[in-house]
């Protein structure tokens, strides 16, 4: 089962012909560092890649981090073909990324055939297709080893014709939050792909962060830094946090005022859930 004290702020992928790149992504510090069969390994060197990236995940990295791979769709000759490789890996990853995610069968195939041989494996599933988008309630909550989900906005702008601007994604990025939400797993955000724009990436992760999401992709260690200040929770929140649960011990009504402001059910939530992220975090 997903270990839910494990931060997820950020994943960080390299591709599965580069096994060299351990160090690397060890020293560039994410939460999950991925390995790519999919999309990151040219189709005529899958099998290639696939015989020489499992010793990786043997590797004590010397510090809290999840060792994932990303494996291809369940639904393809290649997905299966990953699947059946896993099962001989006496070192599995912690988890699998799996791509194109349409059906919650997807994932019960995935469970029934490497997590029964492998159950402390999790799965971070990637929504970027219409129909994956449609089916995302059902698929967060296929399976108890779902530990995430992430928006896969290049594919999914490709098979809508839209664009990647936040406007043209916002219905998206809304439907992974609340679905993620409502089975209690964590939502990821896709990657930014500009590494010497630091403005932009920030103000993108605040953005997600405020909508609801939990961790954010990316492919260049500088990003890594600026993904884990978004998504943990500051001095100053958590000390207000702290605040409004006091008032809120001292309140018999249901309802009460801190600095002028109301303090009510919903608001004493918030300030529980901030405080839950900040001792994940470490910091509170």
């Amino acid at each position: 089962m997903p270990q839910r004290s494990a931060n997820r702020r950020s994943l960080m992928l390299f591709s599965a012909l580069q096994p060299e790149r351990w160090d690397d992504g060890v020293t560039a510090g994410p939460d999950i560092l991925a390995f790519d069969l999919e999309d990151g390994t040219a189709s005529e060197r899958k099998a290639e890649a696939r015989a020489q990236i499992g010793p990786v995940f043997a590797r004590d990295p010397g510090r809290p981090m999840l060792k994932y791979l990303r494996i291809n769709n369940p639904r393809t000759p290649d997905g299966l073909r990953d699947m059946l490789a896993l099962l001989d890996w006496a070192s599995p990853p912690d988890g699998l990324l799996v791509p194109k995610v349409e059906s919650p069968e997807e994932v019960r195939w995935v469970t029934d055939i490497v997590c029964a041989v492998h159950p402390a494996t999790e799965l971070t599933l990637i929504i970027e297709s219409p129909r994956g988008l449609e089916n995302v309630a059902a698929i967060a909550g296929a399976a108890p080893q779902v530990a995430g989900l992430l928006l896969g906005a290049d594919d999914l702008s490709g098979d809508l014709g839209s664009d990647r601007g936040w406007d043209a994604l916002a219905y998206a990025r809304g439907r992974v939050v609340a679905a993620a939400a409502e089975a209690g797993v964590e939502a990821m955000d896709g990657a930014f792909y500009d590494p010497e724009d630091e403005t932009g990436l920030v103000e993108e992760v605040d953005r997600v962060a405020a909508m609801g999401f939990t961790g954010k992709a990316s492919y260049h260690a500088s990003q890594i830094p600026h993904i884990h200040a978004g998504f943990t929770p500051g001095a100053d929140a958590v000390a207000q946090a702290r605040r409004i649960l006091e008032a809120a011990d001292g309140d018999n009504i249901g309802n009460t005022r801190l600095d002028g402001k109301l303090i009510n059910a919903a608001i004493v939530k918030g300030a529980r859930r901030l405080l839950a992220i900040a001792e994940r975090r470490g910091i509170a």
